[in-house]
């Protein structure tokens, strides 16, 4: 389902030691959905939005992935997961990249937003935590294996590997500041900097042109 958020302002009274103040609201969520969206058949487990592409991308334990487009709702195309397991995360790029991964088959499948299927790469462990670098152009992953993976998102090959200390890590992180946070399972933050000078240099490029636009 999809609801829409209308920016605004409105007025409304609130009674408070039998006083009236008025209250501003600079959001409105309307209540019906403009959108409710199907074409899966079991739990979705993971979702992707966003207004730029104008794309909905929707993964689930049916093992597919279901596009529909943002503003109108419109059915795109599916894509199925190749050994049919159930998807567990869904990572996209703003440059239109879709990485897929499923915890039955440990795997990472990378598409186009058309669908050709590009890559695939083991994870080599039970991934629980993926994120996009802040460029946009590396996939960082932490799991079970106790280290954060860094990967390319153009082929998955891996660029560069961070111990965890032996710590199962839980969660992940990746901040402007190009440093990666993974929580652990025994309750401990571990912080990372990039050392990596092509995940440095990429980001800093980006970084830049954001600065000068």
């Amino acid at each position: 389902m999809v609801w829409e958020v209308f920016r605004g302002k409105t007025t409304e009274k609130r009674i408070r030691n039998s006083q009236s103040e008025l209250a501003r609201k600079n959001h409105v969520i309307i209540e019906t959905p403009c959108h409710i969206l199907c074409g899966h058949d079991d739990i979705i487990t993971c979702l992707y939005v966003s207004h730029e592409l104008d794309i909905i991308i929707s993964g689930s334990k049916d093992g597919t992935c279901v596009f529909h487009t943002l503003r109108e709702g419109r059915y795109v195309r599916s894509l199925r997961h190749p050994s049919g397991s159930p998807i567990t995360k869904l990572v996209v790029s703003q440059r239109g990249q879709i990485v897929i991964y499923a915890d039955d088959d440990l795997s990472l499948h990378l598409y186009s937003i058309n669908g050709k299927y590009l890559a695939a790469s083991e994870s080599n462990g039970r991934l629980n935590a993926v994120q996009l670098s802040r460029c946009g152009e590396f996939l960082v992953g932490a799991g079970d294996q106790g280290q954060i993976v860094v990967r390319s998102m153009y082929t998955l090959e891996v660029v560069k590997k961070y111990q965890g200390v032996g710590k199962v890590m839980t969660s992940l992180a990746v901040t402007p500041e190009e440093c990666f946070l993974a929580g652990t399972k025994d309750g401990s933050l571990l912080v990372y900097s990039i050392e990596n000078p092509q995940i440095r240099k990429t980001s800093h490029n980006k970084n830049t042109k954001s600065k000068l636009t």
